[in-house]
């Protein structure tokens, strides 16, 4: 499949770097965007004492704010061309007040635009109030911004009729949904309501059982071995 570059991505912090791997139709082989990787994840930062914690480290909009920053200048050094870009987002992130704000400002700041990015939040980042969760995506939606759901380690969010409306992609693992019935219903659902999904671990020869049960596109799909 496509080979792309791994960027450099910020020189504060040199074991960051942005990898961007293509998001494909299983069946047509069609570019659908592309998900963005990088080693550290905001939850996994080590944050002891005020010494060692920066407002960066600490708070949850301005460190996807520079994520946001980092895989633009990524983008533009590969010259990578599939949108939207599945860029995961803490958790934290979401219930914060001012994701929206910095957010819109680190892209406003790049040659991108909000639409070219989807915020994928863990499935735990929903299993508050549903009402509240969709005031929440609605906050980065107004922005520009698209929403989408990690499923890959837990699918428990109730996919309301008003969650539905505004989320983008939901991110499966393919492994888990051969064995998940509850996770097939809620693949099923999305496919329904319109909502992509995208799965990891997904092997081209499986595409048209994929497609069966609502996966229609795979991150770096497995050829046959």
């Amino acid at each position: 499949m496509t080979s792309l570059n791994i960027h450099s991505a910020s020189p504060r912090l040199e074991h960051s770097r942005v990898r961007l791997v293509p998001v494909v139709h299983l069946l047509a082989g069609d570019m659908l965007g592309m998900a963005a990787e990088e080693a550290m994840e905001f939850e996994e930062r080590v944050r002891f004492g005020p010494v060692t914690a920066s407002a960066a480290d600490t708070d949850p909009a301005k460190w996807l704010a520079d994520r946001l920053s980092r895989v633009a200048s990524a983008v533009w050094a590969d010259g990578a061309t599939g949108r939207p870009i599945l860029v995961p987002a803490p958790l934290a992130a979401l219930a914060n007040v001012n994701t929206a704000v910095a957010c819109d400002a680190a892209v406003r700041r790049t040659t991108m635009c909000q639409q070219e990015f989807c915020l994928m939040f863990s499935d735990a980042a929903f299993a508050g109030e549903t009402v509240d969760c969709t005031s929440r995506v609605a906050r980065l939606r107004k922005a520009g911004f698209r929403v989408g759901i990690d499923m890959r380690q837990s699918w428990h969010t109730t996919l309301s009729e008003g969650l539905r409306l505004m989320i983008d992609t939901i991110r499966i693992d393919a492994d888990a949904l051969e064995t998940s019935p509850d996770l097939q219903d809620v693949v099923m659902i999305a496919r329904e309501s319109g909502i992509l999904v995208v799965a990891d671990n997904a092997n081209w020869r499986d595409g048209e059982f994929l497609e069966e049960t609502g996966v229609a596109g795979a991150i770096a799909p497995r050829t046959d071995s």
